[in-house]
């Protein structure tokens, strides 16, 4: 299994975990955001090419003001960085 994979996996968790338990979500991340974001993870896990597939999370984050030092928003970035470098 690959550094994506495993971070993907990792994030699904962690993303369900926040769905699942409205006290534990930051303010600033949304029920909709979050699953929306969920939705993308798992399509870029699915279709491996940022050519035919670019995800919206990264301005949907920077509009939402998520903050940047968040461990999952971290993780996300790092996702994000290896899907843009092919580095699945």
């Amino acid at each position: 299994m690959t550094k994506f994979d495993e971070l993907i996996g990792e994030t699904r968790r962690e993303i369900r975990i926040l769905l699942r338990n409205p006290d534990v979500r930051p303010a600033f991340m949304t029920y909709d955001q979050l699953r929306d974001v969920q939705s993308e993870i798992c399509r870029m896990a699915r279709v491996r090419d940022p050519e035919k597939f670019f995800p919206y999370y990264p301005k949907g984050m920077a509009d939402a003001c998520w903050l940047s030092d968040h461990p999952l928003v971290i993780k996300l970035n790092l996702i994000l960085d290896l899907y843009i470098n092919r580095e699945y």
